[in-house]
């Protein structure tokens, strides 16, 4: 699910890319994985990421749910068979060239939850999107590709490192939220 919401088109321009996983862990409703895009109502502008989770979590938790019988049946049986299991958020960062440097594969967007373009006119920089994906047993995995200078294709590759804690915590809260509210709403 990473490597596919890192590698494929996406249909909505900008950054941060969200995307909700469908039956990805064991035991699914639905012999089916997939994932769809989450669509961001505006861009989070200068918000950041962490600041952009934690909204999202809290307004997830603040919506009620809707009285029984709001929903028809087939809506009740969609809802059954794509089990929200995962969260993958794909965002732009800087990093030094592979080659140069092993390290240069860890994102700062991830490690602080922003950009820092200051890295991008080091020699041997490169602008590579990064897809940090959580799911609701607490798996976290990290991907980066981009492109080279020479216009090269880079990865996507898993960097040796452990991704951020703190943006996978949050994107675990925003996973949880929405599987807690879709699981009320559904009586699932």
């Amino acid at each position: 699910m990473a490597h596919g919401a890192l590698t494929g088109p996406s249909e909505a321009a900008g950054w941060p890319r969200l995307f909700l996983g469908y039956n990805t862990l064991p035991d699914p409703p639905f012999p089916l994985v997939g994932y769809l895009q989450y669509e961001l109502a505006a861009p989070p502008g200068e918000l950041g990421l962490p600041a952009l989770l934690r909204m999202m979590a809290e307004s997830m938790r603040a919506q009620p749910v809707p009285p029984e019988g709001a929903f028809d049946e087939s809506r009740r049986r969609v809802a059954t068979a794509m089990r929200v299991d995962a969260l993958v958020v794909v965002a732009p960062a800087h990093a030094l060239a592979p080659a140069e440097s092993e390290g240069g594969w860890r994102p700062p967007a991830y490690r602080e939850g922003l950009r820092r373009p200051a890295t991008a006119h080091r020699e041997g920089a490169w602008e590579p999107a990064a897809a940090l994906a959580v799911d609701r047993e607490g798996s976290r995995v990290l991907l980066v590709a981009g492109r080279s200078a020479e216009g090269g294709r880079i990865g996507p590759r898993r960097p040796a490192e452990e991704p951020d804690t703190t943006l996978a915590g949050l994107l675990g809260e925003v996973l949880d939220a929405q599987y807690a509210w879709t699981k009320a709403a559904f009586a699932l």
